[in-house]
């Protein structure tokens, strides 16, 4: 959530719709204590519209940027099109980020005891920092602006501590697939058997698909860690077959249990 005064022109918002009309849809933005704002059809594409609810319906969230705000009637209007993909992607990064850490926010207070002043504490740290995203960075470092705070230091320790629990949580997973063969009739299966076994000792784990496939995974406590392993895992390989074929494909990044505070 945001601070009291509304948004400007220019800003981008979180928006749920609540009612569609022939020309326009009234939303509500969450972040601004659900303000009332208006989206006018223009708004919402910029290709001609026939009918409205073939773009946006009722219960829809929405990423939206502020186009103009009547101070004098306290009325704003926001706008769809003018949103862009990557707008769009960062809004909806860092507002999920602020849920979370909000959640965080949540559980350092059941920690700290202090549940009974749960309402006084959310808006006090608002009052401070704005936001809970801006909260949990200055307690991550350790800033001056954290030390003076207002908050209760037990509530202040208890956030600290969540923090750097999660970050402990924190892996980070990459997967390849590997092709290994041999062409010794002879001796290829021991020979495929003793590289596999080398590797594993790297601390890949390694997954038989269908000769000649494995699969290859590493985890690490950050994706250089986690792919250094499968560096040296293909090193071993491709040095050991004496006569045979290696080759190694990179499948998509995974992170598991992801760190919360790692945009920050």
């Amino acid at each position: 959530m945001q601070a009291g005064a509304p948004p400007q022109p220019g800003t981008l918002a979180i928006a749920t719709i609540n009612k569609v009309m022939p020309f326009g849809a009234y939303c509500r933005l969450p972040e601004y204590n659900n303000m009332e704002v208006y989206l006018p059809i223009k708004e919402v594409s910029s290709g001609w519209i026939k009918n409205i609810h073939e773009f946006i319906h009722e219960g829809q969230s929405i990423v939206c940027k502020v186009v103009y705000y009547d101070k004098e009637r306290q009325t704003t209007d926001i706008s769809l099109k003018k949103v862009t993909p990557q707008e769009r992607k960062e809004k909806q990064d860092s507002y999920s980020l602020e849920k979370r850490l909000n959640a965080l926010f949540m559980r350092a207070i059941r920690a700290a005891g202090l549940e009974a002043q749960k309402t006084e504490l959310s808006q006090k740290v608002i009052e401070e920092f704005t936001t809970y995203t801006n909260a949990a960075r200055a307690a991550a470092q350790a800033t001056p602006e954290f030390d003076k705070s207002k908050l209760p230091k037990k509530l202040k320790d208890a956030l600290t501590q969540q923090i750097e629990s999660s970050r402990k949580k924190k892996k980070y997973v990459v997967s390849y697939t590997m092709t290994l063969s041999s062409y010794d009739t002879m001796s290829g299966i021991t020979e495929i058997k003793r590289i596999v076994s080398l590797i594993k000792q790297k601390g890949v784990n390694v997954k038989y698909i269908s000769a000649p496939k494995y699969g290859l995974s590493a985890e690490g406590k950050d994706y250089a860690d986690a792919e250094g392993k499968i560096k040296e895992a293909a090193s071993i390989a491709s040095a050991s077959i004496k006569k045979g074929i290696f080759e190694i494909e990179k499948e998509k990044l995974k992170k598991d249990k992801e760190d919360i505070l790692s945009t920050l």
